[in-house]
Parts: C-alpha cells; structure tokens; sequence
C-alpha cells in the first residue's frame, strides 16, 4: 500500500537542552554509543513541537488534526571507521 503524501506547518517549536552528569546517561545508551561532552558534561534535550493542519497534500486544510510532539535527544559519540563520530 502507498501512503499519501502528507503537508502541514510546525505552529510552535520548542528546544531545551540541559547538562547532565554522564554517569546518568551511560546505562541508557546502546552498546557502541557514549556521552559526547561539552566541558565535562554530557548534553541532553527535548524538543517539543506542535504540527498543525496535518493532512494529505490533496486535503482542504480544514480537515487537518494537530498533534503535540515530544522528541527526547541525548548528545552521543562513537568510534566509526574515520575516527570518532559524534551525533544526537
């Protein structure tokens, strides 16, 4: 089945990163992936986004839902085949 291409518009984009002590992020990392730190700490966020008139690109806008996101990022490094590599 192919799905519908989709449109809509992010309302409201919220970023928050904070500090965080490394040893509290080791045990939720897969295996090969560590705490990227920025001066001693690791960095940790979450961003939360508001998509509005959410809907198939052949839709009236009047029909679109609105969905409230919460996406959670840890700052991460890991040994790749160049060298370290680093990513959220």
């Amino acid at each position: 089945m192919r799905l519908p291409r989709m449109t809509g518009e992010i309302e409201r984009r919220l970023l928050v990163n904070y500090a965080v002590d490394p040893a509290a992020l080791t045990g939720l990392l897969p295996g090969r992936f560590r705490p990227h730190l920025v001066g001693g700490v690791a960095v940790a966020g979450v961003c939360l986004i508001r998509l509005g008139g959410l809907r198939p690109r052949w839709a009236p806008r009047a029909v679109g839902l609105t969905s409230e996101n919460a996406a959670h990022r840890i700052a991460v490094e890991w040994d790749g085949v160049d060298g370290v590599q680093s990513g959220v």
